[in-house]
């Protein structure tokens, strides 16, 4: 979901699987396409997947959720086109990461949210506990939720790739790294 120019498929193509992708943007379509990516156009806010039923084993949607309106159709027709015992894996931007509740705590806005569409388009917030109990209404069983690195200083100043050692903290705190990794598995 949300292929973008197709870094994510290509990985899992060479990996031995089929992948496919939708995007909004037209011009990530044709670069994925480019690539030998089956990619279609669909915006999440208001079409359906052009997919079949059960078409899936591995759905991959990142840093998608938080930018649709309608989170719950969107996890409908991820149900709908995963295979019974297929799997879901979804990242999203973490609302109450360490820095964003040290932020808060200031007074000052927390990162990856928005008061209007002019940022990233972040629509939604979640947090690691929102996002398991909408996944489980939706009948997603959670199967793994990890971090990707926890903010200790504010992510302009030191960031996981700058300081390689960060990301071993998302196993010790999951709940305060700046991105929620969940995997899921439909029931």
């Amino acid at each position: 979901m949300g292929c973008s120019v197709g870094d994510w498929a290509a990985h899992w193509i060479e990996k031995g699987w089929r992948g496919s992708g939708v995007d909004i943007d037209d011009e990530h379509i044709a670069i994925s396409r480019g690539r030998g990516i089956e990619a279609k156009r669909c915006d999440l806010n208001k079409d359906r997947l052009p997919f079949a039923n059960e078409s899936f084993d591995l759905i991959f949607a990142g840093e998608v959720i938080e930018h649709l309106i309608d989170t719950d159709a969107f996890l409908d027709e991820l149900y709908r086109c995963l295979r019974t015992n297929g799997r879901v894996i979804i990242t999203n931007p973490n609302l109450v990461s360490f820095e964003n509740r040290l932020r808060v705590m200031l007074g000052i806005y927390p990162v990856w949210v928005n008061y209007n569409l002019s940022g990233p388009g972040h629509v939604r917030a979640y947090s690691a506990s929102v996002l398991k109990k909408q996944l489980r209404e939706h009948g997603f069983k959670i199967l793994l939720h990890r971090g990707n690195w926890v903010p200790f200083v504010p992510q302009k100043f030191l960031n996981d790739i700058q300081f390689p050692p960060l990301p071993t903290m998302r196993d010790w705190f999951p709940n305060l790294s700046m991105d929620i990794i969940m995997a899921t598995q439909r029931l």
